[in-house]
């Protein structure tokens, strides 16, 4: 694969003095890292933009809203002072309630309470040797479990 002339100036080679260096007065025009998102709101709007509720504020909110009636969510959504990520929380509940889902509903419990848990119930004492029709021997007298021994050994090439 033959490399083009714009590769080998992307190439870091001792002694290149192929493209532009930079030096002091070869600099960017945007130098420096770009403004954050608070700053470019802050100078599109004009406001100052900062966090106005805490993590706990959230939380409280959210779970408020869950707790409402239908009627409730309605005049709430319906006002205009109502911060838009409620109404988008808000609407997404209605979404659920539509379609008959409940994943909004989830999702929201998954941020309040945590996951959930799923506990994964086994025996210790069990074999886990990969055999997927595993039979109880339990019930199997010593002679019994010799011979059953044995037959496993033949079966699986052993010599007894």
């Amino acid at each position: 694969m033959k490399t083009t002339n714009k590769q080998r100036m992307a190439l870091f080679e001792k002694g290149n003095t192929v493209g532009n260096r930079f030096t002091s007065e070869n600099q960017p025009k945007k130098n420096g890292r770009k403004p954050s998102l608070y700053k470019q709101l802050k100078s599109i709007t004009g406001k100052k933009v900062d966090y106005e509720l805490s993590k706990e504020d959230y939380f409280k909110t959210i779970r408020f809203l869950m707790e409402r009636t239908k009627d409730e969510l309605n005049s709430i959504m319906k006002d205009e002072q109502t911060p838009i990520w409620v109404c988008n929380i808000i609407s997404a509940i209605f979404s659920d309630i539509r379609y008959g889902r409940t994943s909004t509903v989830e999702m929201i419990f998954d941020r309040l309470f945590g996951k959930s848990t799923q506990p994964i119930e086994g025996d210790v004492n069990a074999n886990v040797s990969g055999s997927v029709g595993m039979v109880d021997l339990s019930k199997l007298t010593t002679e019994e479990l010799v011979q059953y021994n044995q037959l496993l050994d033949k079966i699986n090439g052993k010599k007894v």
